[in-house]
């Protein structure tokens, strides 16, 4: 069986995902990140029995952002496998993708659209606007989502028509990584609320 956890809420989508994993108690359980895959291990897992005698279960995270080509030769092993087969992807995949896996269930997880209006409040002279809509995502424990869609939403303004100067726009990107680099490493001095409210900022002004 082939199970795929995808969407734009991350954290809702992830927690999910890790907590499927653990149902799997008495299985082996091989979990890896597509992009740092040993093809080779995961070849041998794939067609090998195990170790154990028992369940095997192939975690993959983010196995549909592999290059096309190394993709197009793993999907006909795995949808060969007696495996229990769990995906999880970084972000909503399209029809398209879906469609390699025909059989597959299907957990989709959608971002609350108070995070998607408060992203788009951010913008110039528009402080009071987006100030009590930022303070709605943290008391509904979005905080985490929202700081994630933001970074992806920063750099993807690095990649095409900005309204800000690049220069403010690279700076707050890169406040933004060190942010999260010190939130998640518990080295933020602040309340992480605060500390990404003081870089967003010169964005309103």
């Amino acid at each position: 069986m082939i199970t795929i956890f995808h969407g734009d809420n991350i954290s809702a989508s992830r927690n999910d995902f890790l907590q499927f994993l653990d149902s799997f108690k008495d299985a082996e359980v091989y979990h890896l990140e597509a992009k740092l895959a040993d093809l080779n291990q995961l070849g041998n897992f794939i067609s090998g029995g195990s170790l154990f005698g028992g369940k095997k279960v192939l975690a993959i995270d983010n196995f549909l952002s592999l290059p096309k080509a190394v993709a197009d030769k793993l999907v006909p092993q795995l949808l060969k496998s007696d495996l229990d087969i769990v995906f999880w992807q970084d972000k909503t995949l399209t029809a398209a993708q879906l469609k390699l896996f025909p059989q597959a269930k299907v957990i989709g997880f959608k971002a609350d659209n108070l995070v998607f209006t408060c992203l788009n409040s951010l913008r110039p002279k528009n402080l009071s606007g987006f100030i009590p809509l930022y303070r709605k995502v943290v008391t509904d424990g979005l905080f985490d989502l929202f700081l994630y869609l933001l970074k992806g939403n920063r750099r993807r303004s690095l990649q095409s028509y900005c309204k800000y100067d690049k220069k403010l726009v690279v700076k707050v990107y890169l406040q933004l990584i060190e942010l999260e680099f010190q939130y998640k490493s518990g080295q933020l001095a602040l309340p992480k609320e605060l500390a990404l409210e003081r870089v967003v900022l010169p964005l309103l002004k």
